[in-house]
């Protein structure tokens, strides 16, 4: 019954997945390359990229700001301070958003265990916390498991081969890339620690 129900629930997730890389990986090669960029190095272009959007949004707002009080250097000089800002901030609100995550977590897990009870709020404060300590680790399982998707998907998409027919061998293969993937992030932010 069990080995059923798990055979019907993967032969789901094949189709959701089939349907998925039928529109995603319509370009096999950025789906491969982006995959394989993110798997191994997810945490490092999160990071950057979260950086640099909070650079963007920043440097537009004191480009304004400053070009309205002291024209025409103020403009320079409040995109270059605002950028910074804004790119730190940024970076900032990724820890803030580990702890909702966290906490929103926790909360659910005490819910499913506990039902109605008071620990549901301990436990989800200690989540919360867990949240901000171990969010590195969180993006990087997450870029890992994104990027394998992607980069076994735009490889079996090369070829053509029609993914359900392969369902177990593009599972088998995702979660060995995920696996090697995130085992890389873990030793080389260790490394550099």
């Amino acid at each position: 019954m069990i080995m059923q129900e798990f055979k019907s629930l993967l032969e789901q997730l094949a189709y959701i997945l089939e349907q998925l890389h039928n529109n995603l990986y319509d370009t096999w090669f950025v789906a491969l390359i982006v995959g394989i960029a993110l798997c191994f190095f997810g945490f490092k272009i999160f990071r950057f990229s979260v950086f640099i959007f909070g650079v963007i949004i920043g440097a537009t707002a004191g480009l304004g700001i400053g070009d309205i009080l002291f024209r025409p250097w103020g403009g320079i000089i409040g995109s270059l301070l605002f950028g910074l800002l804004g790119g730190y901030a940024f970076l900032f609100f990724i820890k803030i958003t580990g702890f909702v995550v966290g906490l929103l977590l926790g909360g659910i897990v005490g819910v499913v265990l506990l039902g109605q009870s008071v620990w549901i709020i301990l436990i989800a404060i200690v989540s919360g916390i867990c949240g901000l300590f171990f969010l590195r680790y969180f993006i990087m399982a997450s870029t890992s498991c994104w990027g394998a998707v992607l980069a076994i998907g735009g490889l079996f998409r090369l070829p053509h081969l029609p993914l359900y027919h392969y369902q177990y061998l593009l599972f088998i293969s995702e979660a060995l890339l995920f696996i090697t993937g995130l085992t890389y992030q873990v030793f080389l932010s260790r490394k550099k620690s």
